[in-house]
This record gives C-alpha cells, sequence and structure tokens, in this order.
C-alpha cells in the first residue's frame, strides 16, 4: 500500500520557502524532527516555535491541533480498539469507525486509517465503506489488496458492491472476482452493463461457474445454487467416494451429506457422512442411500424453495435442470437472505412502496410512490363524494361530522390488520386454495365479534357525549357493519387478487381501504338519514 498524504500533517511540513520540517521518528510517543542537519524533539520544537512564531495566530493554533490529533490516534492500538467496540452497539462503533477513518483519509494519515480498517470483521469494514463519502471510501479501496476487497464483497448488497468498484476496469473487477465465490461474483456482475460483463468474463482466470449462473434469474433456484457440491456414481464403492470426498480437504468439514447419481447424473439419493463412513469397505453407495430426496427444477422461485427447506427441514435441496440432471444445491445459508428479502418486500408492497430502499436514489422512491399516491387521492375523492350525497343530514345534524373519521379510521385498521395477515400467510404459503373459503368464513365471524365489542363501545360512548339515544344507536350499527366489511374485504380482496393471478401484496390494502370508508359512510350516513327526525 502506498502512503500518501494531502493536507494536515503531512511526512514534510513546510511553512514557508525557507523552513522545511521532516519527522524523523516517534521516540516515547514524543516526535523527533530534523532541521537541517539537526534534530529536535517535538516538544522542544513547540517551546521555540511558540516564541519564534507567536505573530502567525491562528496557523499556528491549527497546526498544533493536528499534532496533538496525530498523538492521540498513534498512542490508540488496534487491541485497544477491538476491546472498545464488543463493548457497544454495533451501530455506534461503525458511526464512530466512519468519523475516525474518515479524519485520518483527510488528514492523509493512510498508514494509522488501514491499522484501525483491518481490525474490523469484513462486515463492519463493508458498513464502514458504505458510510464514508464517497470519494474517501473510493480512495480507501483503492488501497486494499484484491483478496480483501474479495473478502468484504462476500458481505455486500451486489447494489452496494457495483457502486464502490463496479467502475474499475475490467481487468481489476476480473482479479477481485476470481478470489469471490462464484454467487457473489453472479450477483455484481448482474449490476454492470452486459458488454462489461463480457470483458470481465473473458478477464477472469476461470469464469465457467459464473458464466453457467448467469443464465438463471437471480431469484429462481438456478440462480441461488451453489455448483460443485460433492456428488458420486451409484455405482462406486465406498472407499472410492470417501477419497472422492477428501478432494474437498477443509470445505469438507461443513459438508453433512453426499448426493448419489447415476451414469447419466440424475438424483437418485442422498448419503450422510457418517453412514458412508462406517460402511463395510466392499459396500456399494447404492446399498445404503437414502431415496427419499427432495428437489426442486432451476427455473422454481426462492420462494417456493425457501418453503419446501422448511416445510421437510432440509439443510440442502438439489437443483435440477429441465432434463432432470443435477446442477447443483441449494444450501440453507443460502436461503437466509432470501426469507428475509421476501417478507421485506411483501411487507413494502402492502404499503406500495415495493422495490424501495431507504437510502436508494431519490427518483426510485418517487416513481414508485408517486402513482400510488394518485390512486389513494382518487379513492379519497370518492369517500369525499359517498359524504357529499349526505351534505343534508349532515347540516341538520352536525354532531354526524364529529363521527365520521371514528367510523372510518376503526374500518380501515380492522381491514388493514387482515390484509396483513392473509397476504404474509399466503407468502409462507399457509394458505391453499382449497382454504380459501374457510378463511373468509374466518375472518367474518372475527368481523362480527369486532362488530359487536367495538360498535357497544362508541354507541355508549357516543350516547355519554352528545346525550342522544338514537345517535349512539346509529354509530354502533354503522360500527358493526364496516366491521364486517373490513373482514370480508380484508381477506377477500387477497384471494381474488390470487385466483386473478395478481400478487396480493400489491394493491390490497388500497382497495381494502376504500371499501372500508366508502361502505362505513354509507352505512353511518345512510342511517342517520332514516332517524334524522330523531336526531336532531
Amino acid at each position: 500500500m502506498r502512503s500518501r498524504s494531502r493536507h494536515g500533517l503531512d511526512p514534510r511540513l513546510r511553512f514557508n520557502s525557507k523552513i522545511e520540517l521532516q519527522v524523523l521518528e516517534v521516540r516515547d510517543n514524543v516526535l523527533v524532527y530534523v532541521i537541517g542537519a539537526h534534530t529536535l524533539r517535538s516538544d522542544r520544537l513547540l517551546q521555540l516555535l511558540e516564541c519564534g512564531f507567536s505573530l502567525m495566530g491562528n496557523a499556528w493554533k491549527d497546526w498544533n491541533n493536528r499534532i496533538d490529533f496525530w498523538m492521540e490516534q498513534r498512542q490508540r492500538t488496534s487491541p485497544e480498539l477491538l476491546f472498545e467496540d464488543q463493548l457497544r452497539p454495533p451501530e455506534d462503533m461503525i458511526q464512530d469507525r466512519v468519523k475516525e477513518l474518515a479524519s485520518l483519509l483527510e488528514f492523509g494519515d493512510l498508514p494509522k486509517a488501514f491499522e484501525i480498517f483491518d481490525a474490523l470483521h469484513p462486515v463492519d469494514q463493508g458498513e464502514v465503506l458504505d458510510g464514508l463519502p464517497s470519494a474517501l471510501s473510493r480512495s480507501l479501496l483503492e488501497e486494499l489488496d484484491a483478496g480483501v476487497v474479495a473478502e468484504i464483497l462476500e458481505y455486500l448488497e451486489p447494489e452496494e458492491s457495483a457502486y464502490m468498484i463496479g467502475d474499475r476496469e475490467p481487468a481489476d473487477l476480473a482479479l477481485v472476482l476470481d478470489l469471490t465465490g462464484p454467487d457473489v461474483a453472479v450477483d455484481l456482475l448482474r449490476h454492470i452493463p452486459i458488454e462489461k460483463q463480457f470483458e470481465i468474463l473473458d478477464a477472469m482466470s476461470d469464469p465457467a461457474e459464473v458464466s453457467e449462473l448467469l443464465q438463471y434469474k437471480d431469484d429462481t433456484a438456478g440462480g441461488l445454487m451453489s455448483l460443485g457440491y460433492p456428488v458420486v456414481n451409484e455405482t462406486t464403492t465406498t472407499p472410492n467416494a470417501l477419497d472422492q470426498l477428501r478432494v474437498f480437504e477443509e470445505d469438507a468439514e461443513h459438508i453433512n451429506s453426499v448426493l448419489v447419481v447415476d451414469s447419466d447424473r440424475r438424483l437418485v439419493g442422498s448419503l450422510s457422512i457418517t453412514r458412508l463412513a462406517l460402511a463395510r469397505p466392499n459396500t456399494l453407495v447404492s446399498d445404503i442411500t437414502d431415496r427419499e430426496v427432495h428437489s426442486v427444477n432451476s427455473d422454481t422461485d426462492q420462494e417456493e424453495c425457501a418453503r419446501v427447506m422448511r416445510r421437510y427441514n432440509l439443510d440442502l435441496l438439489p437443483v435440477l435442470d429441465k432434463d432432470g440432471r443435477f446442477t447443483g444445491v441449494i444450501l440453507d445459508d443460502d436461503l437466509v437472505d432470501v426469507v428475509v428479502e421476501e417478507a421485506t418486500e411483501d411487507m413494502f408492497r402492502i404499503a406500495s412502496v415495493g422495490g424501495e430502499r431507504i437510502a436508494g436514489p431519490l427518483t426510485n422512491s418517487l416513481r414508485r410512490r408517486l402513482p400510488w399516491l394518485y390512486i389513494n387521492l382518487a379513492t379519497a375523492f370518492l369517500a369525499a363524494a359517498t359524504v357529499s350525497l349526505f351534505e343534508t343530514t349532515i347540516t341538520r345534524v352536525v354532531a354526524l361530522a364529529v363521527f365520521l373519521p371514528v367510523v372510518a379510521s376503526q374500518g380501515g385498521i380492522g381491514g388493514t390488520q387482515t390484509v396483513t395477515l392473509v397476504v404474509r400467510s399466503m407468502a409462507l404459503g399457509e394458505v391453499p386454495r382449497r382454504l380459501g373459503l374457510r378463511l373468509l368464513a374466518r375472518e367474518l365471524s372475527l368481523g362480527l365479534i369486532h362488530g359487536v365489542a367495538l360498535g357497544a363501545v362508541v354507541g355508549l360512548a357516543a350516547y355519554l357525549w352528545k346525550g342522544n339515544v338514537t345517535l349512539g344507536l346509529v354509530l354502533g350499527l354503522a360500527m358493526f357493519g364496516n366491521m364486517l366489511v373490513a373482514g370480508m374485504f380484508g381477506a377477500g380482496v387477497p384471494l381474488l387478487l390470487r385466483k386473478l393471478r395478481m400478487d396480493p401484496a400489491v394493491s390490497s390494502a388500497v382497495f381494502v381501504t376504500t371499501f372500508t370508508d366508502v361502505i362505513g359512510f354509507v352505512l353511518f350516513l345512510g342511517l342517520a338519514a332514516i332517524f334524522v327526525e330523531q336526531l336532531v
């Protein structure tokens, strides 16, 4: 790594054209300088400079502060930093490291910056790089070895990786990607222009696995699978199978079983390492193979893969090509991020912000949010038009306007609760199509109970507040009816969207809220219009 200095405490400090100082060494935490042919300790030099350059004012104070900062950083060792970091929340530690490294890089103290950076775990290094200003993070990355960068990329989101190093020359990127896992390389390449992808692949030393994985969509079993998992032929003897496994060396420590295929590489079953090791030397693999094995096709959606692994409690899931031949495996570790990603995406879609991230581009947020805000605005005008139909009734009984938000908000909350539960249950595969009517009946029953409980409370509250029994009765009945509507549409809308082969998470909440608002207003104001004489 090259030692570069831009400004601040430079290895050579220039005050004017006649005086030149050079740092010689650090002796007992005191800097020793060279002035011409003479050496001076920093404490004595500071005394002389303070006397001789007292007229320099602010310039002197700034220089003195920089020396203090430099000395403070020199006295802090990596073990001390590690011990402090273990006692603090990760977010606070990352924030402090970002500030510290930013100051060091601005001062040009790269050796100390690298000392602090190297002491961090790769996942923390990635977060620190993401938190640094773009120019500083790129300058730091440029000085890191390809192996260090490759290790950091293992923990970064593909978008972040592409932003940080995507503009490098193809040869430099190929050097880094050769040291990462094929899945990491593929995720990064998907965020790089297609023309540059080919250049990088040509420059890589062994692009075969990466090229194969690039053929599959990112959110399918083919895009998730790992290649090179140990596979043995069913006609192999157990000693030969163990010899094949020894080729994996230390990687074999994380392997609990091997997969068994026939001569055409069609999946036959699996075999645990323990059973393989305990088998007699003349035993064939086919004689001890467990033939009950679950697999998926390479184009199976990642959410379905997670569902299969969770349902059958699998550590790995074999992936087959369109001809039924073994291609690769999905490990349980590979699906941890998928489960989190799918759950987050469903939650975002319910709120109509699907595909958006908190630190993403502003244009992306506008493109995803604004259309749904316009749709919601249209539904709000629909609700307002419904209220306008009863202007005469509201004019005669102004108290009705006070309770309109009560009816609308409770219906909206009840509907949103049901939508969230149903959509999430669908995503987890807990609502097969044959159980749709049963789910609808359950939510209607729940809405009935909620309607009775809430209707009684709001009716009594309205009577105690306004002293009108009829008003309390009207409000209670409207609340009862609206909670039934919330249960019915909260479950019915997602089921209907699934029936129409649409994503239930995308627009269910908007539709349900519209129904509960409009029907709630119609029920409340319609009943009020019927009993208006008793309300006046």
